[in-house]
């Protein structure tokens, strides 16, 4: 007994500190709760047992004591989990003392404390932001993707400004933001800024200056709209991010190191915008919602937060208009979080204008908003209900936040009904009933929410959740719930751990109703108050977090409807369905449309073995005693055929319909309830359930050409230039430039098929994408294509600008002009000896090479030449040592050929250049060539 006094004592202590408004006033009704005399009071036992236990738990430290008078007691757990705060000290000499000290670390536990929805629906974004920060050696590179407005910036910085707190990051470890967008058109100078640059590296440079990786050394470099970055200017950091070393412009010699942690962010789809290579390096993406994806309690708290801190900035006093604070509250914000606080800025300088007396407050009404917003409310009927004259203050506003959540609403709702019923069993019946109609549509909120469907901890947390159910199934030897029902306590638990300001609201409205459902349960519901208990136990052992009395309430209340008896159908029915919880979902969504409990549902998982199928089948049948018809439903497959494995269960009629749809289910439900025979049910369902369809075509996709080569996306870029030149202004189709690799890998199935209706591809390799025209640079330069060109063009293009494109085409794509692109050589000079080699090495090797080659050789040798002037001739080559050994006399006669060439320009060709020249001529048409010895691109990566 005296040990159940005790736990009494202390869980009435856990109830009491949690009933105070940390934030708020303490009034002296609520701190009398935390002391021994009022509770010896409430208990009926003596003031020394209860001082007794109290001092107990003081030296155990769970709590903490004031030696006021008189001496207060707050629970020490419920301080640091609820109010996310904690106390230094177990004794205090004041209220005061305590308070301050609370709040202090309130505001400073966290460096998130303060920003909005970081308990609710940034929270999973947090611990994202939090594990990346914090992970061993040097944290992990992290993605922040979200609209303009959201707050990806924001939140890189209190990223950092973690870390320093964690003491992860030292004190002199910077903070350094560059946002790439600024250099989209300038990479160059981008790569400088990052990686600094050596005394002569271009003009200007008249010393070493280092760059903003090593002003970041120890501590944080946030690259904001990383999709600004040119494809070249990303791989340039794949060696930094796998490595941390680089080297500086103009210094290709010297390694430096860098120990930086590295934040992304962007506002476009990564996979459209950056390498893959480059998606591979970071492990973790945060995808931050937009503001009409966030509660309304988010936007209210918003609200407040940014006119209190305009309060600070302009030091008056500032009260909104009950209309102008609904119309901020209501209206839409396309630039998000960001826009809204421009909105107010701009609002509240306005009505500052007016209030010339410095002690006078600044009232901001309704014209005092931006008149777009204005004009964009013009029509809301119910701003009729506010008026322009009664004054909201900031205590206001915050009284205003207390959520509104589906989850909140659903709570009140049944503590309202729980207000109004006998405390009795029969009065827990009622009330238990009387939550169903509650219940359903709040399941249709969880499963049709996208803000809690596309967390990516689902999956997690339904594996976890399957886990202990089944552990309590087998435990108290009750029903396993169905995928189905495991999916909605997965979404309610997901919606219940983002709405903690909402239930402690409710928790200090509703404290002794909660109080007296708990008794009521634990005095009727025993063994559910048991299985309650456990499953709470393990979810705040696996979760990390508190389920208070109304996380208690809700389960029970789930439990109840998932077992809810709605009276059994004369012939019960049973959805057998290949998924993970297709048949559990039609199952439930026929029962709550009929609002009988007609269909159960067994879930086949596509991996699962047939045999499993029918055994939980015969087993259902089994647990039907007296039940003498029975219809199965399935899907498809497998399924088709269980009857087979049925024929020996006695006394009892199967029907089995294949095929299962809602519809159907709904079908035969329907004569089930009218009590029609099973021969007719199933006669009728399926001459009444036929396929209709109907084609609604109407999405239009912008026509591009895509332009791709396999050395990089930078060359694909240039031929991108050259055809976008041919095209007459008025055309509408766009030149694509698109990675090579992802097209090869990925084909149809590539982002820009989705994006974009292709018509064709052009460029330096076939990337062998299944029915998509392929047109290669050789074809362009010799002509060849005009037939493919014109047969694609013919519905784009006038036969005037078809003819003035094939002309374009022609001069754009000739010799001539693409060897105007050689940088340092002159191309008349050039291609004198280049004609020269190409002779000798025919002669030479016995050889008649086709004029497509022969075009292609003089770009490839031309280039060549370029690269061994400039030294950036190519030095690997696969298989070196067997070229080598099997080719050495072809290898003479290229080397013969370049006499000439290698003694006016003081170069020597290496063997490894000669290796793809030999690939070049007589490997054309398989693609084994290294990406780096196509002809044209050689070209255009000079």
């Amino acid at each position: 007994m005296t040990d159940q006094v005790k736990e009494q004592v202390l869980k009435y202590l856990e109830d009491a500190t949690i009933g105070l408004d940390l934030f708020g006033e303490w009034k002296e009704s609520q701190l009398k709760e935390l002391t021994a005399g009022h509770l010896a009071s409430k208990l009926g036992v003596s003031r020394n047992l209860i001082s007794h236990y109290f001092n107990e738990f003081h030296h155990d430290g769970l709590v903490v004591k004031v030696n006021s008078r008189p001496v207060y007691f707050f629970h020490m757990q419920s301080l640091c989990e609820y109010f996310h705060t904690k106390a230094d000290m177990r004794t205090y000499d004041t209220l005061d003392e305590l308070r301050k000290n609370l709040l202090h670390n309130a505001h400073h536990s966290s460096a998130f404390h303060d920003l909005v929805g970081a308990n609710e629906s940034l929270s999973y974004c947090i611990e994202q932001c939090k594990a990346a920060i914090t992970y061993p050696n040097g944290g992990l590179p992290i993605l922040l993707q979200g609209p303009t407005g959201t707050g990806k910036s924001l939140i890189a910085r209190l990223m950092y400004d973690y870390g320093v707190e964690k003491e992860i990051i030292d004190k002199n470890g910077k903070f350094v933001h560059i946002n790439c967008a600024e250099f989209t058109n300038n990479p160059e100078m981008l790569m400088t800024n990052l990686f600094g640059y050596k005394k002569g590296a271009y003009t200007g440079a008249d010393k070493d200056t280092q760059g903003l990786i090593a002003l970041a050394e120890g501590g944080v470099l946030f690259l904001d709209e990383v999709h600004g970055l040119k494809p070249e200017c990303q791989e340039k950091i794949f060696l930094f991010m796998d490595k941390g070393i680089y080297h500086m412009v103009g210094d290709n010699e010297t390694w430096h190191e860098g120990k930086v942690r590295l934040i992304f962010a962007t506002t476009e789809n990564p996979d459209e915008v950056l390498l893959k290579t480059l998606l591979r390096r970071i492990p973790i993406l945060v995808k931050i919602p937009p503001l009409s994806d966030r509660p309304l309690q988010e936007k209210k708290e918003l609200i407040h937060h940014v006119v209190s801190k305009e309060m600070e900035h302009i030091g008056r006093t500032v009260k909104l208009s009950k209309l102008a604070y609904q119309i901020l509250e209501t209206a839409a914000y396309p630039g998000n979080v960001g826009e809204l606080k421009n909105c107010i800025r701009a609002s509240v300088a306005k009505a500052f204008l007016r209030a010339s007396n410095k002690d006078e407050e600044v009232e901001l009404h309704l014209f005092d908003l931006p008149g777009t917003m204005i004009a964009a409310q013009s029509e809301n009927e119910t701003l009729a209900e506010y008026d322009d004259r009664t004054m909201l203050s900031v205590s206001d506003i915050l009284n205003a936040t207390r959520t509104e959540s589906t989850l909140y609403l659903l709570n009140q709702q049944f503590l309202r009904l729980f207000t109004m019923i006998p405390h009795n069993e029969a009065g827990m019946e009622e009330f238990i009933h009387s939550t169903y109609s509650k219940i359903e549509p709040y399941i249709d909120y969880l499963f049709f929410n996208e803000q809690t469907q596309n967390l990516p901890k689902f999956k997690l947390l339904n594996n976890l959740l399957t886990s202990i159910f089944n552990i309590l199934a087998h435990k108290y030897n009750i029903d396993q719930l169905s995928n189905n029902e495991i999916s909605i306590m997965t979404y309610f638990v997901m919606d219940y751990t983002q709405n903690f300001t909402g239930r402690q609201a409710l928790l200090k409205q509703y404290k002794k109703e909660c109080s007296e459902f708990m008794d009521l349960m634990q005095d009727y519901y025993i063994m559910d108050d048991k299985v309650i208990m456990d499953t709470v136990q393990l979810l705040e052992d696996a979760l990390d977090t508190k389920f208070d009395y109304l996380g208690s309430l809700d389960l029970f209340l789930f439990f109840h409807y998932f077992d809810r008896d709605q009276g059994r159908a004369a012939i019960p029915a049973v959805i057998i369905a290949h998924g993970y919880s297709i048949a559990s979902s039609i199952a439930e969504t026929a029962n709550q449309l009929l609002q009988r409990r007609i269909f159960d549902a067994i879930d086949m998982p596509i991996e699962s073995d047939f045999e499993v199928v029918v055994k939980k089948l015969r087993e259902y049948l089994s647990r039907l005693p007296g039940c003498k018809e029975v219809v199965v439903m399935v899907d498809m497959g497998s399924l088709q055929e269980i009857y087979k494995h049925l024929e020996n269960i006695k006394d009892m009629n199967i029907g089995v319909i294949n095929n299962v749809t809602t519809m159907l289910a709904l079908d035969i439900g329907t004569m089930i309830l009218e009590n029609d025979p099973i021969s007719y049910i199933l006669r009728e369902a399926s001459e009444r359930n036929q396929h209709n369809f109907v084609i609604v075509e109407n999405r239009h996709k912008p026509d591009v050409i895509l332009s791709v080569c396999e050395t990089g996306i930078g060359t694909a870029e240039k031929i991108s230039e050259l055809i976008g030149s041919s095209l007459p202004a008025s055309s509408d189709i766009t030149i694509v430039p698109y990675d090579y690799r992802s097209l090869k890998e990925m084909g149809t199935k590539s982002p820009v098929f989705e994006k974009y209706h292709v018509l064709f591809i052009v460029g330096t390799c076939d990337p062998e994408v299944y029915d998509m025209p392929f047109i290669s640079i050789e074809e362009l330069i010799q002509q060849k294509s005009t037939d493919k060109t014109d047969e694609v063009f013919a519905d784009y293009l006038t036969k005037d600008e078809l003819m003035q494109f094939n002309k374009d085409m022609i001069k754009n794509f000739s010799l001539d002009n693409l060897l105007n692109y050689l940088t340092i050589l002159d191309s008349e000079k050039i291609i004198n000896s280049v004609e020269e080699i190409i002779r000798e090495i025919q002669n030479d090797l016995n050889l008649h090479l086709d004029s497509g080659i022969v075009l292609g050789l003089y770009i490839h040798i031309s280039c060549l030449i370029e690269r061994l002037i400039i030294d950036k001739y190519i030095t690997k080559f696969d298989h070196l040592e067997e070229f080598i050994r099997d080719h050495q006399d072809f290898i003479q006669v290229v080397k013969k050929a370049f006499v000439k060439v290698e003694s006016c320009y003081n170069v020597e060709i290496p063997v490894s250049e000669i290796g793809y020249l030999y690939e070049y001529i007589y490997n054309r048409n398989r693609h084994s060539v290294n990406e780096e010895a196509d002809s044209v691109n050689g070209l255009w990566e000079i």
